[in-house]
């Protein structure tokens, strides 16, 4: 087993295990996009076997803490201790001290592996779908905006600075930027992109957890008639879903070494990028 830093000739072979072990949606193809951003903006190293790759795995940081974006490995390796390897590898240039955060599926060997690397689970991410226009109106303002106002507005409310996550959205073939208003002012910003196929809100940040409800509900009716949204399972946006007609498909764990890294009522986030 060989263990080397990715590149963008990797871009088929990653796209070839991600469909292997995560099978896309309605056809919809592995997002390159996306994948280069991971190639600009952290660390992304593969595993080979007999010169092919078996697995991959992604870290960027985010306000000082490591958040493992992606990591896939093909079925018939699990056990060998090679996801370990590869997770080691990812995490290399971070140092063991370093905070560190994942979005968990629920496979087992998944969730050992990053317990075993510090990491605990913290809450469930659940994915929603549903129609937008069964839910209550909100009396706030939704309009696009570029990454740079969008990020500015972050850095002010969360402390984070996630302009490259907003370029990176602004130039997306298929995603937009957006703010929230209320009458005063900018109460939230967003992204809406094309995720296998379907209109996804994929992600939001709150000025104030006091107006997360009305945000996603101005948000989603934004974005489309039809669509994906992740959400905290201790947001409580989850109550106003739900009572909507809206149906969890999926979910994730959330797992971090230090309990705060992230505010669960301000952020829905993007499971990859946060």
């Amino acid at each position: 087993m060989h263990i080397r830093p990715a590149g963008v000739s990797d871009l088929v072979a990653v796209s070839d295990i991600a469909s292997i072990v995560d099978p896309p949606h309605d056809g919809a193809e592995f997002d390159t996009a996306y994948y280069q951003h991971l190639l600009r903006r952290g660390r992304v190293v593969v595993a080979e076997e007999s010169e092919i790759v078996v697995g991959y795995a992604a870290v960027i940081e985010v306000d000082g803490a490591h958040h493992l974006s992606d990591f896939f490995l093909h079925q018939d390796l699990r056990g060998r201790d090679i996801g370990r390897q590869l997770l080691d590898a990812a995490w290399q240039a971070t140092g063991r001290s370093a905070p560190r955060q994942t979005f968990s599926s629920l496979h087992p060997a998944a969730l050992s592996l990053y317990v075993r690397a510090g990491m605990a689970p913290r809450w469930p991410l659940l994915y929603l779908h549903g129609q937008s226009t069964a839910l209550p109106p909100a009396q706030l303002h939704v309009a696009s905006c570029d990454g740079e106002e969008a990020a500015s507005y972050e850095a002010e409310w969360l402390g984070w600075d996630r302009r490259d996550e907003y370029s990176y959205w602004w130039r997306h073939p298929e995603g937009q930027i957006f703010v929230v208003r209320d009458g005063t002012g900018p109460v939230a910003v967003g992204c809406c992109v094309n995720h296998r196929g379907a209109s996804t809100l994929g992600r939001l940040a709150c000025a104030d957890s006091s107006v997360a409800c009305d945000a996603v509900a101005a948000s989603v009716r934004w974005c489309d008639d039809d669509v994906l949204v992740s959400v905290p399972g201790v947001n409580p946006v989850i109550p106003m879903l739900m009572d909507a007609g809206w149906r969890v498909i999926e979910h994730d764990l959330y797992c971090s070494s230090e309990p705060d890294l992230v505010d669960p009522l301000r952020l829905l986030p993007h499971p990859g990028l946060l």
